[in-house]
């Protein structure tokens, strides 16, 4: 089961959806401060967006853990969504930035709000999980 955790976050760090497939123990608050902070030195110092972290030794993709962000922004209000998956071994970018519009396109409107209503946007995302991406944790 290559797919861990997926967070939902906007650039300041404030946390809107998470769910763990197979992962633990995880902070949702911390960990999209911490994406915040990196996305933020990345765009300082290289003027490019946050994409790949990735942990091992690069022996082989499929021993290895990543964390990959997708950004989607609003340009009108200056906002910027992440799309955070947490993977282990090889993965598919096709379908996970798929994903990522997907969900971003439907609960637009919640997202672009500066604190969303929790419950209802957390089970939207989950419904499109379960009715378009039914597979998501074999990828």
């Amino acid at each position: 089961m290559p797919l861990k955790c997926l967070l939902i976050s906007d650039s300041s760090g404030i946390p809107f959806y998470s769910r763990q497939f197979d992962f633990e123990g995880i902070n949702d608050a911390l960990l999209s401060g911490l994406l915040s902070a990196v996305g933020t030195i990345g765009k300082t110092l290289f003027n490019q967006d946050i994409a790949t972290i990735t942990f091992g030794e690069n022996l082989q993709p499929s021993n290895t853990s990543k964390i990959i962000v997708i950004s989607r922004d609003f340009f009108a209000i200056k906002k910027q969504i992440f799309f955070v998956f947490f993977y282990h071994g090889n993965h598919n970018m096709k379908q996970l930035r798929q994903l990522a519009t997907t969900i971003f396109m439907e609960t637009k409107q919640s997202l672009r709000d500066q604190s969303p209503e929790a419950t209802q946007l957390r089970e939207k995302i989950n419904k499109i999980i379960e009715l378009k991406f039914n597979g998501l944790r074999g990828w």
